[in-house]
């Protein structure tokens, strides 16, 4: 067992742990912050985590990935560029969307919808350690790996529950939240009836969908405008440009969505609702 894993005590914290090293080194690399200086930056996030952290163990990072399922990317490159990097590309959106620069730093209910291994929302979390989010996953394997990173980088403000998200549209968590994130949760009919019912009217759906959605954005017109959207809204994000583009779809919601959505469990998947019958 490797060091990282000994002094954890489960290795299911290591791919976690990983996760969170290459986070603040991709800050400090955009900050233009040198190594040296790096653990003066992570006391600003209160983020606690032992030296080693760094990739001395690739290859047990990358095995107990697969373990535990938490992500479909089988490489670290692909961990960092197309989960970290992308994460951020949230903020740009929002703050893009919003014309506001600062808009994350405010006092907002975040939820991530099917949050997986936490992405996007954890990378998020670690530069913005004020933010109240709660983490959202049908899977108990899933969201047993989140519990262990929230405990081990003794993160506040932030919860994580095992549901799915029709259950979660008819509870308290209904029209609770401000921003709501999603990573290749459903096509864009079936997200929006698992999703826009638990934003606040005001409150923005956010998702990444890489190429511009044309054929799934006239697909989801008739329910969005159903459960509450006017109009769906397209923010560019190009930076940094060694990735690939994406265009993230963004919800406004302009008016309260009907109780009767979202329906039953799997229905919104198995009998998406594209138009008017």
């Amino acid at each position: 067992m490797n060091i990282i894993a000994v002094l954890l005590g489960q290795n299911i914290c290591v791919c976690g742990l990983y996760l969170v090293g290459l986070l603040v080194d991709i800050y400090i690399a955009t900050q233009q912050i040198s190594k040296q200086k790096q653990y003066e930056e992570l006391k600003k996030f209160n983020i606690k985590f032992p030296e080693t952290y760094y990739a001395k163990n690739k290859k047990e990072i990358i095995e107990n990935s697969k373990k535990f399922n938490l992500t479909g990317y089988k490489s670290l490159e692909d961990i960092e560029s197309f989960l970290i990097i992308r994460s951020y590309r949230y903020v740009k959106a929002i703050c893009n969307y919003k014309k506001d620069k600062k808009y994350i730093e405010k006092n907002l209910e975040f939820l991530d919808l099917g949050t997986g291994a936490g992405i996007p929302s954890l990378p998020i979390k670690f530069l913005y350690p004020n933010l109240s989010l709660k983490l959202v996953d049908s899977s108990n394997k899933k969201c047993d790996f989140i519990e262990e990173i929230i405990n081990k980088m003794e993160l506040c403000k932030i919860s994580v529950e095992c549901t799915r998200a029709e259950s979660l549209g008819i509870s308290e968590d209904r029209e609770k939240y401000d921003i709501v994130l999603t990573r290749a949760l459903a096509k864009l009919p079936t997200l929006a009836e698992l999703s826009i019912g638990l934003i606040k009217v005001n409150g923005i759906v956010v998702t990444a969908k890489g190429n511009f959605p044309e054929a799934e954005l006239n697909q989801s017109k008739f329910i969005t405008n159903v459960m509450g959207v006017k109009k769906a809204e397209i923010v560019l994000i190009e930076e940094p440009i060694y990735i690939e583009n994406d265009n993230f779809v963004i919800w406004k919601k302009d008016f309260k969505t009907p109780k009767k959505y979202p329906r039953r469990n799997g229905m919104p998947k198995k009998e998406p609702i594209i138009k008017k019958k």
